[in-house]
């Protein structure tokens, strides 16, 4: 009885913050059910389909937070990943779409994988090689899709949105998107050798070497999975808005809403700490804000005001819990 205890007091603390993150999501959304008259399943598609690029940029930044570094280029491989696919994919069937997707999350892969490799290499900090390579994505994005433009097929907009023009009532397909890769991703983290040496990596560097894990491999995992999430960021900003848009400022926000939403879901920027579960929860919520204080009648200037204080409350709070953490120790 005592131990079955313990394991659960244990589990507690590990998986105590994201469980608060998931049920802080639940109070959100039933505030948002109140303060809309008729709540249906057209507002349900709407938050699931739109939250899908943030929710795929935290689970790969979390990966790579979690495994020792973070990718302030993440963004930018998000809309470097939508010029491509909204350039090639115009005027294409769904085959050849989707064949065009799996190429750009290949190569979104690569190239963060080869970020990583530079991150060994030079031993450059990881925040100074990424600010550096976020500039070059966002130069290539602009080379290949100077101005909105681009599209791509009726099929590939089903497949994350439900409708052949992003809108409507239907969420089967959006829902599935958004659960397919969390469940592999967390599967990876936790059930998989490789990603326990994501997580000893980013713990202790030293006792992860001497524990015979290969370090830099696992930086290079780390990036390339982080890369692949941010390509299919990219496409599921095609299907939603069936167009392309190379605009720096789009990559520096979502990079920003990404950072914010790991650590909202409990992922220490130090690394080793931290789940994709909670992440997912968080990324949704940092969405969220935006149409729930539309909702509320505040306008858009004065919500980015608030959701931007929000955010910084919380976060503060998770950095005080987390070093009460350490002294605990």
């Amino acid at each position: 009885m005592t131990a079955v205890v313990r394991r659960r007091a244990l589990n507690l603390r590990r998986h105590g913050w994201s469980i608060g993150v998931w049920l802080l999501l639940a109070v959100l959304i039933g505030w948002y059910v109140l303060l809309i008259p008729r709540f249906g399943s057209f507002q349900i598609a709407s938050i699931i389909k739109n939250s899908l690029p943030l929710v795929y940029l935290a689970i790969g930044q979390a990966v790579i937070v979690i495994t020792g570094g973070i990718d302030l280029g993440a963004g930018a491989m998000l809309v470097l990943a939508n010029s491509a696919s909204a350039t090639l994919m115009q005027d294409q069937p769904f085959l050849v779409t989707i064949l065009i997707g799996f190429g750009i999350i290949l190569g979104a892969a690569a190239l963060n994988g080869f970020v990583g490799w530079i991150i060994n290499v030079s031993r450059v900090p990881d925040i100074v090689v990424t600010l550096a390579t976020s500039f070059i994505y966002s130069g290539l994005a602009l080379m290949i899709l100077p101005g909105p433009g681009g599209g791509t097929s009726a099929g590939f907009r089903i497949l994350f949105t439900g409708s052949d023009d992003g809108t409507g009532t239907s969420f089967g397909f959006s829902l599935g998107m958004l659960l397919v890769p969390v469940v592999i991703a967390a599967f990876f983290m936790r059930r998989s050798r490789t990603g326990l040496s994501l997580y000893a990596t980013g713990s202790d560097l030293n006792a992860a070497y001497l524990s015979g894990v290969d370090i830099r491999r696992a930086k290079v995992i780390g990036y390339a999975f982080g890369g692949a999430m941010a390509g299919l960021a990219g496409l599921a900003t095609v299907a939603i808005t069936g167009s392309g848009d190379p605009r720096f400022s789009i990559g520096a926000n979502a990079t920003l809403n990404s950072v914010a939403a790991i650590v909202l879901g409990g992922v220490a920027l130090t690394g080793g700490i931290g789940s994709v579960v909670g992440a997912v929860a968080a990324a949704i919520i940092v969405f969220f804000l935006s149409p729930i204080l539309s909702a509320m009648g505040i306008d858009p200037n004065t919500a980015q005001v608030v959701q931007g204080s929000l955010i910084v409350v919380v976060m503060m709070i998770a950095g005080l819990l987390a070093l009460r953490r350490r002294r605990a120790k």
